[in-house]
């Protein structure tokens, strides 16, 4: 059930970032209209999906090696990142937001390497 739980959570935590963001953003102007549009806008979140994995996993790398704190640390700050940025990349679409995310994962890939090349 365990690896269920970081799988759900891998593919889902980029998605449910930019769904609050939008939320934050435009819910205010929107006013009940929002709710009419949700359903749409959450099918167009799908190909956002796989576009967390990266940090997810590398992550997960950095846990395993017993760097847990490290791991969660570096996953809030370069998760919060990547949603922030997946808001200009989402203006070019959903491949660059999967270049985005791929790019901010590369220091927890760095350090996971350095890490376990020390150890």
């Amino acid at each position: 059930m365990r690896r269920y739980r970081f799988w759900m959570l891998a593919l889902l935590w980029l998605p449910a970032g930019v769904v609050a963001t939008a939320v934050v953003r435009f819910v205010p102007e929107a006013g009940p209209m929002w709710l009419a549009t949700l359903p749409m806008m959450l099918v167009s979140l799908v190909p956002v999906a796989p576009c967390g994995l990266p940090l997810a996993l590398g992550c997960r790398r950095l846990w395993r090696l017993d760097y847990r704190r490290t791991a969660w640390a570096t996953g809030i700050v370069l998760g919060t990142l990547t949603v922030l940025s997946s808001l200009v990349a989402g203006l070019l679409g959903p491949l660059a937001i999967a270049v985005y995310a791929a790019l901010i994962s590369l220091p927890v890939w760095t350090a996971w390497w350095w890490l376990d090349r020390r150890s």
